[in-house]
């Protein structure tokens, strides 16, 4: 199946047969907190990879932030401009990989929002991912990452994430500056998300 992830149609298929099953309706409260609580995140361009239906992105715009938000799924972003319209906000949703962005994005934000593109992703591609997500924030730059699914799983997408693991790659990149399992995370994934907030370096 992994070799699939890699293309927009295998996505496609997902939104359109109900099959995202990580699709929460709603944004995360875990992020939602940390737009109000303003202790990592202020008011800044956000890029949000993998934006999904977009209830996370629009959540940012209704909070302040400028948010850029990327997805290569067309029926996903469908969904996500129909969202952004309803709630009167001003998204720049761009239909693309994530990996292939235009260099105009290099150093452009200030933070990034990482929340099931990681355990999406092919793998064998977590490294460069990671690298990318560096490479579109200005220096010291925030990377806010809600890690799901933190769990051992057979197959995927969602892969599952060692937090450990992606600590190790991340540090490549980034100085961690807040790690905890004990968030506001709904009740089918509590103790299977790990907040991680880094800095880029």
């Amino acid at each position: 199946m992994s070799s699939h992830v890699d293309t927009p149609a295998f996505w496609d298929e997902q939104y359109k047969n109900g099959l995202a099953g990580w699709d929460m309706k709603t944004p995360n409260p875990v992020f939602t907190g940390l737009l109000r609580e303003g202790k990592f995140l202020k008011p800044c361009e956000m890029l949000v990879p993998g934006c999904g239906k977009g209830y996370d992105a629009v959540e940012a715009a209704k909070a302040g932030y400028s948010v850029t938000a990327v997805d290569f799924s067309s029926a996903a972003l469908n969904s996500a401009r129909a969202l952004a319209g309803k709630e009167n906000v001003n998204i720049d949703f761009i239909e693309d990989d994530i990996f292939s962005l235009d260099e105009i994005y290099k150093e452009k934000f200030g933070a990034v929002y990482e929340y099931t593109t990681f355990c999406a992703v092919n793998p064998s591609r977590r490294e460069e991912y990671l690298a990318k997500l560096s490479a579109y924030l200005r220096k010291d730059g925030v990377l806010a990452a809600l890690l799901f699914p933190v769990e051992k799983r057979d197959g995927g997408p969602p892969f599952g994430i060692d937090a450990k693991e992606f600590f190790k790659s991340a540090s490549k990149y980034f100085d961690l500056l807040f790690s905890s399992k004990q968030i506001n995370s709904i009740k089918p994934r509590r103790g299977r998300e790990v907040l991680q907030v880094y800095l880029k370096k």
